[in-house]
């Protein structure tokens, strides 16, 4: 079995749901197959917008519901002969009529729980995959459409659901058709109670990467508009380029820190069944793209890439009170996570003076006023100072298992970044040591990145990349 996940830019219209399928027909006779798509690009932020255009009782829902037709019916006709349409139409509409009338439903009460959000976000893949399925039918192939509903199970956290691994295998391996090409809407699934819930931006990746999985897979190939990860956001440096191989662990640390051509969670579901991952483009297919294994060949590539995580908060605990006394960071930790805030760089002096979180920007004021209730008598006494909230940041982070037990990597980026004038406000490195993470000033960001891209990976091909950027630095 070789699953496939199909982003979506790679569904976004009649052309590229054609290269697709060149795609498949090139691989046809090799292996069964599984297909998941993701919503046609841009679709799931329309649905967005037509439930909260309904909620705010907005009638301009209306013409987003037109907009989502048209884009449908558009690559329908593009894509089938009109004699063979009136089937994959009347699909379409059926599925069209349901979400107006939940928006219709929405705008008369002026409000929307989360489980009708779920409900309205799923259209997109189960719009996309219907009509991905029927374009290869005419296309001579032959497929099963099925509704990832029926096989993968959550909890009841509907916008961002957490899955019942145990029960989802087992549905997808005693369920799922025997047929030899089967395609899948990504993305979405069920509670245990039987109501749609979705599992999170990206969550397409994750959906494949179960499947995957489940049926132990003899790869996961993910498409999408590019080839494969970059040593670095190729906005930020123009020198980036494709990285060939990576272990699951640097994925994971790469795609964590800002790499969006995958999601995080989806490397967890293959690293105990051991399932290679490939990510690819659609659109240059012969390009390798990037092979993500147990253990990746390392070359002479110490540092695998750079990664940005930019809009980021800086939040800083401080005070005398805090040498020596127990539970302050749990509290700290505690008091974020009641609010369902994700922290992404955690440090803490020697001393114990201090303790600094990293969080996206955005929560920032919402995290501060938590901790600030927590720790209101604890500031009030003197024992801790105020709160000091930072923002706009940004964490850079060096990432490779070359690093391990490498001494230097991290004097030499340090080094390199200071005669550069850029100042640090706070570091972190993991335990494994495969990750550096620091934090700057987001007017700072591009140049770091820019600086340690080329120190690091404009090296001479027979120099290992770290003796590079020890000669830029000395």
């Amino acid at each position: 079995m070789l699953v496939l996940k199909f982003g979506g830019t790679s569904v976004a219209n009649a052309r590229a749901i054609n290269q697709i399928a060149s795609i498949l027909s090139d691989k046809q006779d090799a292996t069964r197959m599984l297909v998941v798509v993701s919503a046609m690009s841009g679709v799931t932020d329309m649905l967005i917008s037509c439930f909260q255009k309904a909620a705010a009782h907005d009638d301009s829902y209306q013409e987003v519901l037109q907009l989502l037709e048209t884009k449908h019916m558009e690559a329908i006709e593009q894509l089938v002969p009109i004699n063979l349409q009136i089937n994959i139409k009347g699909k379409i509409k059926l599925r069209l009529r349901e979400l107006e009338d939940m928006c219709k439903g929405v705008y008369l009460l002026d409000e929307i729980s989360d489980s009708i959000k779920a409900r309205v976000m799923s259209y997109g893949e189960l719009l996309s995959s219907a009509i991905v399925s029927e374009a290869f039918q005419y296309k001579g192939l032959a497929n099963t459409l099925i509704d990832s509903r029926h096989f993968i199970f959550t909890d009841n956290n509907y916008l961002n659901a957490k899955v019942d691994l145990k029960k989802t295998y087992e549905q997808i391996k005693e369920h799922l058709p025997e047929a030899s090409l089967i395609i899948a809407p990504g993305f979405i699934s069920s509670s245990t109670t039987g109501k749609t819930t979705v599992l999170g931006r990206g969550g397409s990746d994750y959906s494949a990467s179960l499947y995957a999985a489940a049926l132990n897979a003899e790869k996961l190939e993910i498409w999408s508009d590019v080839d494969g990860m970059y040593t670095t956001d190729p906005r930020k440096a123009k020198s980036a380029y494709s990285i060939p191989e990576l272990s699951y662990e640097e994925a994971m640390e790469l795609a964590y820190f800002g790499a969006k051509v995958l999601y995080p969670p989806t490397i967890y579901p293959l690293v105990a069944a051991k399932i290679p991952l490939q990510l690819k483009n659609t659109f240059n297919p012969s390009h390798k793209g990037t092979l993500i294994t147990e253990k990746a060949t390392p070359g002479n590539q110490i540092i695998k890439g750079v990664s940005c995580i930019d809009h980021i908060a800086m939040l800083t605990l401080t005070g005398s009170g805090m040498v020596g006394v127990p539970g302050i960071a749990m509290r700290m930790f505690k008091a974020v996570a009641t609010e369902s805030i994700n922290i992404y760089f955690i440090t803490q002096s020697s001393s114990e003076h201090s303790i600094t979180i990293g969080l996206t920007q955005s929560e920032g004021a919402h995290a501060l006023h938590a901790l600030e209730h927590e720790f209101a008598e604890d500031i009030r006494t003197g024992i801790l100072d105020p709160l000091n909230l930072e923002a706009p940041m940004s964490i850079i982070a060096l990432v490779g298992n070359g690093m391990i037990k490498q001494p230097g990597i991290a004097g030499t980026t340090f080094s390199l970044l200071g005669s550069n004038g850029i100042n640090i406000r706070a570091i972190a490195q993991g335990a494994t040591e495969r990750n550096i993470s620091f934090v700057v000033q987001a007017e700072d960001a591009q140049k770091a990145v820019n600086l340690l891209h080329d120190s690091f990976f404009l090296s001479k091909p027979d120099m290992p990349a770290f003796e590079m950027a020890q000669q830029v630095e000395s």
